[in-house]
């Protein structure tokens, strides 16, 4: 048997993972805590979501085409089970950069009977899923198990209630309308044979009140590396989607293009001393997955410290950093 999925990510780098890959459908996305199952709020829904890397099913199998995760619970598996909130577990295939997903519902009647399960899938239906970006099977228990790519984690977990009941000819169409919708920056509905499913692409309106308080208050420039060139954008500290994300000054900073997106995707922070941090942690993940070039090149642009202004009253306040660093991943 050919060896198959030779990216094996870590818990951090799942976590780095499931971050990007849920920002990519709504900003409205916020890492809330956990080490494996994660807590994420998106659109204002919590989700506990468990991933596992995708391996062969090894020996004793002879189905050569499948592969599968072993989830067993664990203290803080247990604790996701009895919250209250949606539990979902994820496979991922590295390699191909594939999600794999189970009936979470059908899920849970299984560990009332056990310890440990395996959760297996098909090597071929990941493939299918490169090009059509969805796909699906029923197992011998007639149970949808759903692959996708990754730009669709968000639209799954939206849809949980009926995405694992409807048919891949629906399920193709919820993804082209996602796209097209994504697109033109709205949301919208698709009606299916078992229910509505729902599609929010959550993009945070600017106040343009809070960008010219930036502006003025960081003269034009980058906190980061001093660029003008407008190139600036007002960043927030605490992303505008969190609950105490405001647009009072002492949340924003201005920031070229290039540190705006970085700092968003937690690549770069800063400490409550105002010390410039590249994320280590991001940049491993960021290496395993082929996503690393230009790293030593990006590490030397930024200063040793936010350039923050004179006027105490418009610096970052010391709560939000903690904040968005806890809310980015960071810590």
């Amino acid at each position: 048997m050919s060896v198959r999925n030779t990216i094996v990510l870590n818990r951090k780098d799942l976590r780095y993972l499931l971050i990007d890959s849920l920002r990519i459908y709504s900003d409205n996305v916020v890492f809330i805590d956990g080490n494996n199952p994660y807590r994420f709020s998106i659109n204002k829904k919590t989700f506990y979501v468990l991933i596992k890397n995708v391996h062969e099913s090894g020996d004793g199998r002879v189905n050569q085409d499948e592969c599968r995760i072993q989830v067993s619970k664990s203290i803080n598996f247990n604790q996701a089970l009895s919250s209250g909130n949606e539990v979902i577990v994820l496979g991922y295939f590295a390699d191909e950069k594939v999600f794999t997903a189970w009936n979470p519902y059908l899920m849970r009647e299984r560990f009332n009977q056990r310890q440990t399960i395996s959760l297996y899938s098909r090597f071929s239906v990941q493939k299918i899923t490169l090009k059509e970006k969805i796909a699906s099977y029923r197992d011998n228990n007639d149970q949808s198990i759903i692959s996708f790519l990754p730009a669709y984690l968000g639209l799954y977990l939206e849809n949980l209630d009926f995405v694992h009941l409807v048919t891949d000819l629906e399920l193709k169409e919820l993804v082209e309308q996602s796209d097209s919708l994504n697109n033109d920056n709205n949301d919208g509905e698709l009606d299916t044979s078992e229910g509505i499913l729902t599609i929010t692409h959550a993009r945070q309106k600017r106040d343009p009140n809070f960008r010219k308080k930036v502006y003025d208050a960081y003269n034009n420039k980058c906190a980061m590396c001093g660029i003008g060139l407008e190139l600036i954008e007002a960043a927030h500290i605490v992303p505008h989607s969190h609950e105490k994300g405001t647009d009072e000054i002492d949340n924003g900073m201005g920031l070229c293009a290039l540190h705006h997106t970085a700092y968003d995707r937690s690549l770069i922070y800063f400490d409550e001393e105002l010390n410039i941090l590249i994320n280590e942690n991001k940049m491993e993940y960021l290496e395993k997955v082929g996503l690393d070039s230009g790293i030593r090149k990006f590490e030397k642009l930024a200063f040793e410290k936010v350039q923050v202004p004179e006027n105490h009253t418009l610096r970052p306040n010391i709560r939000n950093i903690k904040i968005a660093n806890q809310t980015r991943g960071i810590f």
